[in-house]
């Protein structure tokens, strides 16, 4: 590694929450065009599956409304608990978006993590070495995201079990009402779920970098590490996963309200690219981050 290299790397690991994004910011405007393509050809299926979507739950409401009660009989509560309608949309988002998430969204994150990688040793950005080495690395980020999924899934079916019978517990006991008895269940049990699912996120984003920069590591073992790396450095994940939620959040609020009030021809292509956009940045910060966690010795470079 030449000491060029070294006293980058050096100097990223002393940066803070707003020193990472304006890092993020230089990184994306040095090479502009190699990081709009990628949002053009790789990150934009996952945006247009996300609007086609809403396009879907706002003018055929019936399909979220069969997911709720799909739920709710799963839970055995049979009609008697209304679910929130978040959830059955959620759900719905997920199943339309998964196949683009697991395929063109990976890869997109695989070539943006290479070009923040390749851009700090000082590589020349080339866009077909970038595809093809993302290609390469899209079966490790596919193992890393399947033991993600896995975490999350547990992490589902424990609040789902509990939801499922902890209020009959309750109710059978004379404590309080069914009704009253999920509630509060979905109260405390909500407030823990979405506490260990945000770590579970930041812990995920930065295990996919892991899994593209060092090629012996990914899957489970990518996970174990991306959370010893980020021991001390937890709050500024969060904030950053917070920052790209608002974004992500922000750009699907305006195709909502644009979608109701009436949308032209040239909206939607512009929607989609403010959201590829968002998901680029959201990599070269994650990627920032994994270089501002690592330790001042980087021999292993």
């Amino acid at each position: 590694m030449s000491r060029r290299t070294t006293q980058v790397l050096e100097s990223i690991h002393l940066m803070n929450t707003a020193q990472i994004i304006r890092a993020a910011v230089r990184i994306i405007l040095l090479h502009p065009t190699h990081f709009h393509s990628i949002s053009i050809f790789l990150f934009s299926p996952l945006p247009i599956s996300l609007f086609i979507s809403h396009f879907l739950i706002h003018h055929f409401p019936q399909i979220p409304s069969s997911a709720l009660k799909t739920i709710d009989h799963s839970l055995g509560h049979h009609g008697v608990l209304p679910l929130p309608k978040l959830l059955s949309k959620t759900l719905v988002h997920i199943i339309i978006c998964f196949p683009s998430t697991i395929t063109f969204s990976l890869l997109g994150r695989a070539a943006t993590v290479q070009a923040v990688s390749d851009g700090y040793h000082g590589i020349n950005l080339d866009r077909r070495r970038l595809l093809m080495r993302s290609g390469l690395t899209w079966v490790k980020l596919l193992h890393t995201s399947f033991w993600e999924f896995v975490i999350v899934l547990g992490l589902f079916g424990a609040l789902m079990a509990s939801l499922a019978t902890v209020p009959k517990i309750l109710f059978a006991i004379g404590i309080c009402s069914r009704a009253s008895g999920f509630l509060s269940v979905f109260g405390f049990a909500g407030i823990a779920f979405c506490v260990v699912f945000a770590h579970v996120m930041v812990v995920g984003n930065l295990a996919k970098v892991v899994s593209v920069v060092e090629s012996e590591c990914y899957g489970f073992d990518s996970l174990v590490k991306a959370k010893r790396l980020m021991e001390g450095r937890r709050h500024t994940a969060l904030v950053m996963a917070l920052l790209s939620n608002v974004g992500f959040r922000l750009v699907e609020c305006l195709f909502e309200f644009r979608m109701c009030r009436g949308m032209s021809m040239w909206e939607g292509p512009l929607l989609v690219s403010m959201y590829s956009l968002v998901l680029v940045f959201d990599t070269v910060i994650n990627a920032v981050f994994y270089y501002a966690c690592k330790p001042p010795d980087f021999s292993i470079f």
